[in-house]
């Protein structure tokens, strides 16, 4: 039995936030590298832009410990501006110039913290930051605490930082120069600012800017902030004179600009009602002010009045009318790059409006302004939004959705397509908006279900849980499906059921056409496809016959090999000098062959008369030559081959029937004797037989390995090595269950330490590291196109990889990889790095609720849809209202998109789904009658707002949803916020603060109370139920546990069923959610998701005493602490089956929630001795500046008396568990007792990250360093815990991986 006292927990981010504040347009590596930089609340994530406008991912960094509140960019190249980096090249860039970033990122932290950033390769050419912080200054109240806002001056000669109220800090920036020598230098102190001043103003600060100062004034540097003050809105403007010199003595003194800065009197800007969204500088220190959808033009700020005010309509139709009371307001601007000349002669600025308008200004130096729409987003938009193109691009704009998916478009055409510049093109393909790739967001989740539904329109279910959750609003609402792996973005689409009966593909590079060559081989013949022409009809090629093997020759030349025979040919249409065909000898057939390129050898496996024979041929084949080259017998039927070169030799590897996996060694013209590289497997055991093998070898490793694909669904990976006498010795084997069905292997064209695997709807890239036959890493590859975002994942009958060649025509499909799935072919570009792959089902409304019906086979979601209704007026004219109102969506499992919808009643709300089913039996059959029952509220005629729990009774056709019949309803006081089965025929209702049971009576047909309803303090907003007990999520008070008991005696003597509270926290959380978990037989616990972002866990009673009365308070075993509040919890078994076993102490880990930002969160159970040794790890990692940079200064427990605290107890020491005295250390802490028991698996895997072991043996030795007994602790048993590091790693890479 589990000790509940001692058991922790580990929380660990599965799927980050999608949600992104903010897109940034910078070069944070070096100056050829452009890049994308995705701000969001805590995490910086920088992609490369590809040309095409393409993002790729480069690194991303989430080690702030802190929310992230405003970013911007510095710019440190003097030399010549961006768009003319086309001429740097040409004059030549010095190597260690090159290296050197052309911008720094600058962040403000909610820690008060100002901090500086860039990229730097180390020799692998992996990017990690460079960073240095520095203190902003310190207040008490959060509104005048600076870094809600932050700017730079356009020639990055100062830095500005603003609270929401007063408090403004401006700094002096280094010169370009000065900043880029101390980066070259690698000077650890290395700084971008030097001086700094402290101003305030009056009012709330809404907008700050630098202006753009004048033509020939280079040395003025002008600071604007719009403000709110006294409802009137003003502009302050500071400004001051910066001079840069060589001389270090001058710029030094000039260093000392902000003292100088001067504060002009604030102007009064306007008296609109509405305040402004947006400040937009423009040349000459002039800028536009945004306030609602009308744009004034200023000049003239350094005068002291403002003159030659222009104003503008930027009007244009909503682009979903209805969705807000509101006009949509303008969010944000960019400027696209363009050329000095252009930009010169006027100013061009995109800015973009909240419901995804985009329109382009151009304002010229003749206080003309030109306004036109440049096109429509089609998603919602919040600040993030950039321009990512250079001047002699299109123009490129990222927008990340706000609450929806967003968008990466272009503008115009690459050089590519014939024209130079954007000046070149017409005005329509000018602004004509093309969608280059998608931004994927899932957020806000309210609601999440599990389901093994399938992913497509096949019958086989999914071998493990499915995680859906709801997901955007209106109009871009869906339901998200959540997935983790590598993502095939696809480029080419075939036509659905074009290619029946598809059982091998190999994917070819043509010479003499200089394009992909594509064959398709089915049981009777061959398909021979160009990607540009399609279907071929060639005579060169056995297309008559099913092919067994294909590739492309060293010689340029196509070879084939067939059931029947082997052809090479260098040309599509057959000749006598181009074409050479083999024919086997009658009565034999080709079973199997393989191909050894380095060293030209084909080998071929044939059958005749019940012998089968290894035999091989040498390339190029010529007229002469047979296919009764040198052979070997082999001792049983064989079913796939291998082969891999050594030096001069070959190496074969010979899957069979009856004899296991048989290794052959070639060389010259001689065979090895077979050697046994595994057991033999009986020919009863027909799903154990290996129908695919191949040999991973990584580069300069002399060992080998074998993977095995079985038709049970198992992975055998077989680790030997071969001498040069061709001795070969068996080092290791390891088998894992992958899937259900039978398991396909293909080796990739670019990398042979991988390969990829197909078993049922899992398509997976296997890799391995050259070290033991365990160490094989299996991820999920997951299909995704930008014009199809609800594709689902099909069974992928067989794939290959696009190789990557020089004398092809278009290199951009290089390295993708065709598929055949669902009798569908299928291309896509796989990224290099696991990641989020939502697939998202469109739904009309904005979803809040989520229930997957299992009698129906559907999801149901529950939306809200806003929309314009046409209504009689009494005159009788028609007038047009805005109406809400919930509607029903059905999707059913092999849909992908909702097939009916139900509307509701404008007025209701809709805050829970249940599924009832009710079996009655008629004319002696079963009948059983299945319902949605809906929880939620209406409107009353006085006004107020009543409950309503209202049964939906779906029909089908064809197994989809096609009507709806509304059933019984029952009206209640208060709305209905939760509802949950107790038995078949008996649910449980919260409306209002109220707690009912309702039982169906089948006699009657009706459903009435069975208890008087149970009054709590608050809200029930959540329910379970594991009877006799009923466990409640109060809006206010935590956690209550209720129990049924039917036949109870009164004091009057009668028997009755009442409810009773029997238990709750002891103390009071606004709930979200629980979960009630089975720790054993005997033991649970309940995990309780709060609005301050904790996970609490409390010891669950069986209160089997029926003599108990009265509350009994719950004890908190543990507390998590999270940045961000789960809105549900649950337990789902989503562990890919390759995984590695858990390690000793994880009593549960299959336990996952989401938060409404969409991050999802992997929870586990520890028992006492695990959660004793990741303890003491994670404080190691809280005090190590390499791996808490931000944090480690003010950790959350401290040896030392830094900082304050509130509490002072004992924590275990050591990653060893020991009872011995002096294992546990006295740590200062404000945090309660219960969240000492929370491992935050998020810290731990700063670890991994970094290194693992090695950067562990650092941090412990570091650690025995201190002066304090932290130290003097880890001195006495440093070895101890150096000889446990191995462990502990291996422990946390299995422990943090295991959810998806």
């Amino acid at each position: 039995m589990v000790d509940r006292q001692g058991i922790g927990i580990l929380t660990r981010t599965v799927t980050r936030s999608p949600v992104v504040q903010w897109i940034l347009h910078a070069r944070t590596r070096d100056k050829s590298l452009n890049d994308a930089i995705f701000v969001g609340d805590d995490f910086v994530h920088v992609r490369q832009i590809l040309p095409g406008g393409h993002l790729e991912h480069i690194t991303t960094k989430d080690d702030f410990d802190a929310r992230i509140r405003a970013a911007s960019v510095i710019n440190i190249e003097d030399d010549l501006p961006d768009d003319d980096f086309l001429v740097k090249e040409e004059m030549g860039i010095d190597s260690c110039e090159r290296y050197i970033p052309r911008d720094v990122l600058v962040l403000t932290l909610s820690t008060k913290d100002l901090v500086f950033l860039y990229l730097a390769a180390d020799t692998d050419g992996h990017y990690s930051f460079v960073q240095q912080p520095c203190p902003l200054p310190a207040f008490d109240r959060m509104l005048l605490q600076p870094g809600e806002h932050v700017a730079v001056d356009p020639e990055s000669r100062a830095l500005a930082v603003a609270a929401n109220e007063r408090e403004i800090v401006i700094y002096s920036i280094k010169s370009r120069r000065h900043v880029r020598q101390e980066i070259g230098q690698r000077d650890p102190n290395w700084c971008p600012v030097i001086a700094e001043r402290a101003l305030q103003v009056e009012g709330v600060i809404q907008c700050m800017e630098f202006l753009i100062p004048p033509d020939g004034d280079t040395s003025q540097i002008i600071l604007l902030l719009i403000v709110i003050d006294d409802r009137k809105m003003k502009a302050i403007c500071i400004d001051w004179h910066r001079e840069d010199h060589d001389d270090p003595d001058q710029r030094q003194r000039d260093n000392s600009d902000p003292l100088s800065a001067q504060m002009h009197p604030a102007l009064p800007l306007s008296t609109a009602g509405t305040v402004p969204s947006l400040l937009i500088p423009l040349r000459n220190a002039s800028f536009l002010v945004v306030t609602g959808s009308e744009a004034t033009w200023y000049k003239d700020i350094r005068s002291g009045s403002l003159t030659g005010a222009l104003s503008m309509t930027m009007e244009g139709q909503p682009q979903q009318p209805g969705n807000s009371a509101r006009w949509p307001i303008w969010t944000n601007w960019c400027r696209p790059a363009r050329t000095p000349t252009a930009r010169r002669e006027k100013d061009h600025v995109y800015v973009v409006r909240e419901d995804g308008l985009v329109s382009l200004l151009e304002a010229t130096s003749y206080d003309t302004v030109s306004i036109t729409v440049a096109g429509n987003l089609d998603c919602h938009v919040g600040t993030a939004f950039a321009s990512l193109g250079r001047d002699a691009d299109p123009d490129v704009l990222a927008v990340a959705g706000e609450m929806c998916s967003g968008y990466v478009v272009k503008i115009g055409h690459w050089p590519a397509d014939g024209l130079s510049k954007v000046s070149d093109l017409d005005w329509a393909d000018t602004m004509t908006m093309d969608i280059v790739e998608i931004i994927t967001n899932w957020a806000s989740a309210t609601d999440m279900c599990m389901t093994k539904l399938p992913q497509s329109h096949g019958r086989a279910l999914r071998a493990r849980d499915a995680i859906f959750v709801t997901s955007g609003r209106q109009p871009y609402g869906s339901v998200t499906e959540l997935r983790y792996g590598l993502e095939a973005r696809l480029s080419l689409v075939g036509e659905p059921g074009a290619l029946p009966a598809v059982t091998g593909v190999w994917a070819l590079s043509f010479a003499e056409t200089a394009s992909y060559l594509i064959l398709l081989t089915t049981p009777t013949s061959t398909i021979c496809l160009d990607l540009d022409d399609g279907v071929i009809d060639t005579d060169a090629l056995l297309t008559d016959q099913r092919t067994v093997m294909a590739a492309s020759t060293t010689h340029q030349s196509i070879l084939q090999v067939t059931k029947h025979g082997v052809c090479e040919t260098t040309s599509l249409v057959a000749n006598f000098e181009d074409t050479v065909k083999r024919p086997c000898r009658d009565g034999t057939e080709i079973l199997a062959a393989a191909i050894d390129l380095y060293n030209d050898r084909v080998l071929l496996i044939g059958s005749c008369n019940g012998r089968y024979d290894l035999s091989f041929m040498t390339l190029p084949l010529s007229d002469m030559q047979s296919l009764d080259g040198p052979s070997i017998t082999l001792p049983s039927m064989p079913l796939a081959a291998a082969c891999s070169a050594l030096d001069t030799s070959t190496l074969a590897i010979v899957s069979t029937a009856e004899h296991g996996i048989i290794a052959h060694f070639i060389q010259q013209d001689q065979i090895s004797r077979g050697h046994v590289l595994s057991a033999p497997t009986s020919m009863h055991e027909m799903s154990s037989l290996c129908d695919s093998v191949v040999i991973l070898r990584p580069p300069d490793l002399a060992i080998l390995l074998t993977l095995c694909g079985l038709r049970d669904g198992r992975l055998v990976s077989i680790l030997f090595s071969v001498s040069e006498e061709g001795g070969i010795q068996v080092l290791g084997q390891h088998e894992i269950r992958v899937g259900s069905g039978s398991v396909q292997l293909t080796l990739t064209a670019e990398n042979h330490s991988q390969a990829y695997m197909c078993v049922g709807t899992d398509m997976c890239l296997v890799s391995w590291d050259g070290s033991d036959s365990s160490h094989v890493a299996i991820v999920n590859i997951w299909l995704s196109d930008k014009n199809q975002p609800e594709l689902p994942q099909g069974e992928v009958a067989t794939c290959a990889q696009l190789p990557i060649s020089d004398y092809l025509s278009d290199t951009t499909l290089g390295g993708s990889v065709i598929m055949v799935s669902d009798d569908q072919l299928l291309i896509g570009q796989v990224t290099d790095e696991p990641h989020a792959v939502p697939r998202q089902l469109h739904l009309e409304g904005t979803p809040n609720r989520l229930l997957y019906c299992e009698s129906q086979k559907s999801l149901v979601v529950a939306s809200m849809k806003i929309g314009v209704r046409t209504f009689s007026a009494p005159n009788g004219r028609s007038e047009e209202r805005r109406q809400i109102w919930p509607i029903l969506d059905f999707i059913p499992a092999r849909a992908d998109e909702s097939t009916y919808t139900y509307d509701m009643q404008p007025g209701e709300r809709v805050y829970s789904l249940m599924e009832w089913s009710f079996k009655e039996i008629q004319d002696e059959k079963d009948k059983t009658y299945a319902f949605v029952v809906v929880g939620g509220s209406y409107v009353k005629s006085d006004g107020s707002q009543g409950g309503r729990v209202t049964f939906l009774q779906p029909s089908q056709s064809n197994r989809e949803v096609t009507a709806v019949k509304e059933g019984k309803s029952t009206k209640f006081d208060a709305p209905v916020y939760a509802l949950a089965l107790y038995d078949e025929l008996t649910y449980v209702v919260c409306y209002g603060r109220h707690v009912a049971l309702y039982r169906f009576a089948p006699d009657s047909r009706k459903w009435s109370v069975i208890t008087s309803p149970l009054l709590l303090a608050h809200p029930g907003i959540y329910v379970t139920v594991a009877a006799p007990l009923i466990y409640v999520s109060s809006l206010e008070d935590s956690l209550i546990t209720l129990r049924f008991e039917p036949k109870y005696t009164d004091e009057q003597g009668e028997v009755n069923s009442r409810l009773i509270m029997v238990g709750g926290s002891p103390r009071a959380d606004a709930s979200l959610s629980h979960l009630i978990v089975d720790v054993d037989t005997e033991t649970s616990i309940s995990l309780l998701t709060t609005k301050a972002g904790n996970i609490v866990g409390l010891a669950c009673r069986s209160f089997t005493d029926t003599t108990l009365h009265g509350q009994v308070a719950d004890s908190i075993l543990f507390e998590a602490s999270m940045p961000r509040s789960l809105t549900r919890i649950k337990e789902a078994g989503i562990r890919p089956p390759w995984k590695a076993l858990l390690p000793a102490g994880v009593i549960k880990d299959n336990i996952i929630g989401i938060a409404s930002d969409g991050t999802l969160v992997g929870v586990a159970l520890l028992d006492n001795k695990l959660w004793q040794s990741l303890s003491w790890l994670q404080r190691l990692c809280e005090w190590s500046p390499l791996l808490s940079p931000y944090s480690c200064h003010e950790p959350p427990y401290s040896v030392n008396d830094i900082g304050y605290a509130r509490y002072e107890r004992a924590l275990p020491m050591g990653m060893v568990e020991s009872t011995a005295e002096g294992s546990e250390l006295m740590l200062r802490t404000s945090i309660e007792s219960p969240v000492d028991r929370h491992i935050d698996g998020d810290i731990l895997n700063r670890l991994l990250e970094h290194g693992g072991e090695e950067v562990l043996e650092r941090i412990i030795n570091e650690a025995a360093q201190r002066q304090d007994s932290c130290g003097i602790w880890l001195r006495a048993h440093l070895q101890r815990e150096l000889d446990a590091v191995p462990e502990v790693i291996r422990t946390l890479r299995v422990l943090l991986s295991g959810w998806l």
